[in-house]
C-alpha cells in the first residue's frame, strides 16, 4: 500500500521568477523509511510543507494515506507526524 504518492508536482512562490519545486514524482510504501536529501534551495521544506497541507497551491497530485492533501479534513493531522529542521524544543530541557 502506497502510504505517500506524488505526481508530477510543481508549486512556484508568488514572488518567485522560477517554480521551487519542478515536476517532482515519488512514493513511500507502508513500512519504508524515507528521507528528504538535498542542498539549501533545493525544494524539500517546501514539499515538506506541501505534505502537511501547509502549502496548497500546488499543481499536480498528492496523497497521504489516500487522500489528495488539498481537500485534507482536520482528522488528517491525527494520522501524520512531521519532525522539522528547526525543532524548538531544547530550551524548554533540563539536566
Amino acid at each position: 500500500m502506497k502510504v505517500i504518492d506524488v505526481r508530477n508536482v510543481y508549486l512556484k512562490y508568488p514572488s518567485s521568477k522560477e517554480a521551487t519545486i519542478k515536476g517532482i514524482s515519488f512514493d513511500v510504501k507502508q513500512g519504508e523509511i524515507f528521507g528528504f536529501l538535498g542542498p539549501s534551495g533545493a525544494g524539500k521544506s517546501t514539499l515538506q510543507k506541501i505534505l502537511t497541507g501547509t502549502l496548497r497551491n500546488y499543481r499536480g497530485s498528492v496523497r497521504v494515506f489516500e487522500t489528495e492533501v488539498k481537500h485534507r479534513t482536520s482528522n488528517y493531522y491525527e494520522n501524520i507526524g512531521v519532525d522539522f529542521e528547526f525543532p524548538n524544543f531544547y530550551g524548554k530541557f533540563t539536566a
